[in-house]
């Protein structure tokens, strides 16, 4: 029947679907990101910041462990649960083997008033897999039937139970969670796997997505070609339609139900680079919260601002709600090892991840020791009152555009896409200006409105909705910061003749410079350690100019810093380059870059549009300050993004550049008030060691004396500093008013009550 139905739908035009032209909008089946709907997290969620993962309750000896966690202030705890059975109860299967002591252990739990968050496998019963082999999922078409005889419990033969949720399966694993919900009587549950596979040759699906979408089943795995892209969103749809319908039956069983469980898409690095994906980024908002494996070994780049980038990020994909990351305690990656861990060190991993809106469960006992993990949770309690049901304070936006990742980007996320918005974040962190993370979803004229500036990190991929939105931002008086390909491509990566904003950019798109055909000379003594390793990273190589005559504005360089970091009115330059057309007003010419080997050329552009301001980079100023980092290039990018603003920042922050500071509001039953981290991130063993191996371990402080701290416009009541309980006299002088930090160890917090 299959055969017949994909044969029918390419002799009537499945085939000539696929070569037409597609957007999001065209896809019937599809809901577009405007119109999509998250669910509303369970109230203990957003109260459920001290969290321990532990797992191991099997031993009754564990139980007097429940009384601890308790004490050192832990409220939600995530340990192991049943596994699916068949058949169900009701049909007059036996259901779950009976488990006093997991009945007791949970007893214990609900008696601390501790919410319990069960992780279920996610691999189906054996009766159910021998009664369904054809449901299996399977990785290729030529994918032989398996053995009758196999084991299915041995542990090498366990994947092999893996069925298909688009199947009836996934209506019966429903119904079974919520059994297991109804007799155990737990608060949420979680899945360390079921996601969808890049592509699934079960039989039952590629019928399923022929008859839904009309189109024929793709080919391969191809992330340039349109019949595979279209295939991703509807498998991304079709696992976002499960996960509904699962929150929907557990709320049933329990008003309060939580789907609190791993994803695959919301920070850590290594997931960053994965493509395809195995959920949609979105998903993230079909959780009542998403948990993400943080790690900080040399292999997903702990010494960077990566870790604290995706803390920040699992945060904005739930819409500024909650999101959480685990910090695994890994001191290296080869060897694979958590050995030598210093107490210290998780202490400030927890911290760095608090400062950028994420909870941070803990696996107890810790690895690092159960007296770290115990002063941890404790440590994070007394930071509790002033981080729940915190919002971003909004005044600069930087979108992470997971459509850019996935459909542009292609095989070079960290170039194309990553290294753009790990610059600016850099920028944040290092000027100390409160830029918040937005996504895809976040381009709507309601979500924008209370951003005084939206940056466009190499944004390539945008569609004809969201142009619009952004062109009536910019019109309206929103700021735009953007950089390189931005807005060259649409949501599905298709490539546009010119910039979507070339109107507001005020140039046209020339392509990107080529190599030079002649290598530059080098000095004789540097060309001795050169190779062709060399010469292939030798790409992107300018020299900015800034000096009279050659631009027609000086907003962006009029910073007295710049003559102490450059010298004189020109600069080197490494990272993503393209080539634009001469500007037109009102844009006005502030940088001219001199490609290696070309003739003079426009690199930034800036100027009035209406009620707003723009500034367009052809120069990747943002990558460049990831991966390369000549300071100037911070200094660029700072001033631009607050020229674009043309607004005052609500807080100002007067601290080194090791000092990371995110502002939340706080608002509840007592007030309003805004609260200001400050996290101390330096290592005082900072460059000593292998850089490709070097991995933060901490082990000892380097307070940081004289903070200043300015609110703009604040009708301030009382400025304290938590979780010190000290009181920070205020000094108003006109519309500013000032307190100085006496000194900052780790992290606290300036909660200004107005």
């Amino acid at each position: 029947m299959f055969l017949r139905l994909l044969l029918l739908v390419l002799l009537l035009g499945g085939a000539a679907l696929a070569g037409q032209p597609v957007t999001t909008d065209t896809l019937k089946w599809f809901t577009p990101d405007r119109d999509f709907k998250p669910i509303e997290p369970a109230a203990w969620v957003y109260e459920g910041v001290q969290k321990a993962f532990a797992g191991d309750f099997a031993n009754p000896k564990s139980l007097p462990y429940v009384d601890e966690l308790a004490a050192a202030g832990v409220t939600v705890i995530h340990t192991g649960g049943p596994e699916p059975y068949y058949p169900l109860r009701r049909d007059g299967g036996p259901g779950m083997e009976e488990s006093a002591l997991m009945r007791a252990v949970f007893e214990r739990m609900r008696s601390h008033g501790i919410r319990i968050v069960i992780g279920v496998s996610p691999y189906a019963p054996t009766e159910y897999v021998k009664a369904h082999p054809e449901w299996r999922l399977k990785s290729s078409p030529d994918e032989k039937p398996l053995d009758p005889a196999l084991d299915f419990n041995a542990p090498a033969n366990i994947p092999f139970r893996s069925l298909s949720l688009n199947t009836p399966y996934g209506d019966y694993l429903i119904e079974n969670l919520a059994e297991i919900f109804a007799d155990y009587h737990v608060d949420g549950i979680s899945f360390d796997g079921n996601y969808h596979p890049p592509l699934n040759y079960t039989p039952y699906d590629m019928e399923l997505y022929v008859r839904e979408t009309g189109r024929a089943f793709p080919r391969k795995i191809d992330i340039a070609d349109d019949d595979y892209k279209i295939y991703l969103l509807w498998a991304d749809t079709k696992l976002e339609n499960w996960y509904r319908k699962l929150h929907a039956r557990l709320r049933e069983v329990n008003p309060q139900a939580a789907v609190y469980t791993w994803t695959t898409n919301a920070g850590r690095y290594g997931h960053f680079l994965t493509n395809p994906r195995v959920m949609s980024a979105r998903m993230n908002l079909l959780f009542d919260s998403p948990v993400q494996e943080w790690w900080l070994d040399e292999v997903n780049l702990g010494a960077s601002v990566v870790p604290a980038f995706g803390a920040a990020y699992v945060r904005a994909l739930t819409g500024g709600r909650t999101g959480a990351s685990e910090p695994y305690i890994i001191s290296r990656g080869n060897p694979y090892s958590s050995s030598s861990f210093p107490r210290h060190e998780l202490f400030v991993r927890c911290m760095m991840a608090m400062t950028n809106g994420s909870i941070t469960p803990l696996a107890v006992p810790t690895a690092a020791g159960k007296v770290a993990g115990d002063d941890t949770l404790r440590e994070i309690g007394r930071r509790k009152k002033w981080f729940i049901r915190s919002t971003p304070e909004p005044w600069a936006a930087l979108l992470v555009s997971e459509q850019t990742r996935q459909f542009y980007a292609g095989g070079h996320i960290m170039e194309c896409f990553l290294a753009h918005a790990l610059g600016v974040f850099r920028v944040g962190c290092e000027e100390h200006l409160p830029i918040t993370l937005i996504t895809d979803l976040d381009l709507g004229p309601e979500r924008l409105a209370p951003y005084k500036v939206l940056i466009l990190p190499n944004a390539a991929a945008l569609s004809d909705a969201q142009v619009a939105t952004i062109r009536d931002y910019v019109k309206s008086g929103g700021g735009l910061v953007a950089t390189c390909e931005t807005s060259l491509f649409d949501e599905l990566g298709h490539p546009r003749p010119n910039f979507a904003l070339s109107d507001l950019f005020g140039v046209d798109y020339h392509g990107r410079p080529k190599a030079p055909a002649q290598r530059a000379e080098l000095d004789a003594n540097f060309a001795i350690v050169v190779n062709e390793s060399y010469w292939a990273n030798r790409q992107g190589t300018a020299e900015m100019r800034w000096g009279a005559g050659d631009i027609l504005t000086s907003e962006l360089i009029a910073d007295p810093r710049m003559e102490r970091l450059t010298n004189g009115v020109q600069a080197s330059f490494k990272g993503p380059l393209v080539l634009m057309s001469p500007e037109r007003p009102p844009m006005k010419r502030a940088m001219i870059m001199f490609p290696e080997g070309k003739d003079p050329v426009p690199a930034v552009v800036m100027g009035e549009h209406d009620k707003g301001r723009v500034v367009y980079m052809a120069a990747g100023f943002d990558a460049a300050n990831y991966s390369y980092g000549y300071p100037y290039e911070r200094v660029i990018f700072s001033r631009a993004i607050q020229w674009a603003a043309n607004a005052p920042m609500p807080v100002t922050v007067q601290a080194p550049m090791c000092v990371q500071s995110t502002l939340f509001r706080q608002k509840d039953a007592a007030g309003e008030r805004l609260v200001l981290h400050l996290f101390n991130g330096i290592n005082t063993t900072s460059d000593h060691g292998l850089p490709e191996a070097d991995v933060p371990l901490r082990e000892e402080v380097l307070p940081i004396a004289g903070i200043k701290v300015r609110f703009h416009q604040l009708n301030l009541k009382r400025v304290h500093l938590e979780p010190e309980a000290m009181e920070l006299p205020v000094v108003t002088e006109g519309e500013w008013s000032e307190v100085c930090v006496p000194s900052l160890s780790v992290h606290s917090m300036v909660v200004a009550e107005f």
